[in-house]
């Protein structure tokens, strides 16, 4: 079966199954939810732009920039695949001052309305990069369960392998709070 890429940009949510690439445009102030479920090796993909969540009527048709709004339909795309709540674990990529202004906390907003709504959801936190001044990409290889992403200019690394570390943790992801 054939690999294929989707490409996440901002304000967009994507669920994938088997053999799928999920690749985020470039990451600044926004953060990348990334989500997968190792019994399935279902997961989706959230680019969040904006904190929390959207209540007026004008903001309707960009209410997937938001933290909240994005999360609910990356949520609800993973349970309507069959996945399990329980069984589902994040990665979280961005929120960089990418402007390197003092007075810009977009991206700390974001990071915090995106890291307050999970930590309510009780989803476990596998992987974090977040934070300081460079842009971020990131991918889901849906088949393999492994998580990509480069800060900068960098060349690709690792972030996580959820296959391999729910292997290590017996098949399941354990909440450390």
């Amino acid at each position: 079966m054939e690999e294929r890429t989707t490409y996440v940009a901002s304000g967009e949510v994507a669920i994938s199954t088997k053999n799928e690439w999920l690749v985020s445009t470039p990451l600044g102030s926004c953060v990348a939810v990334v989500a997968y479920d190792v019994t399935t090796k279902i997961g989706g993909m959230a680019h969040i732009m904006l904190p929390g969540k959207s209540y007026s009527m004008k903001e309707l048709d960009n209410r997937f920039h938001f933290a909240f709004d994005a999360i609910e339909l990356l949520l609800d795309g993973l349970l309507q695949k069959g996945v399990v709540p329980e069984n589902i674990a994040v990665c979280l990529v961005g929120g960089a001052n990418v402007l390197k202004k003092k007075s810009d906390g977009i991206a700390i907003e974001v990071a915090n309305s995106v890291l307050a709504i999970i930590v309510k959801k009780q989803i476990t936190v596998h992987a974090v990069a977040m934070g300081g001044y460079e842009r971020y990409t990131v991918s889901l290889n849906t088949g393999a369960g492994k998580v990509y992403y480069t800060v900068g200019d960098s060349p690709e690394m690792v972030l996580c392998n959820f296959e391999l570390d729910a292997k290590i943790k017996g098949g399941k992801f354990v909440n450390l709070d």
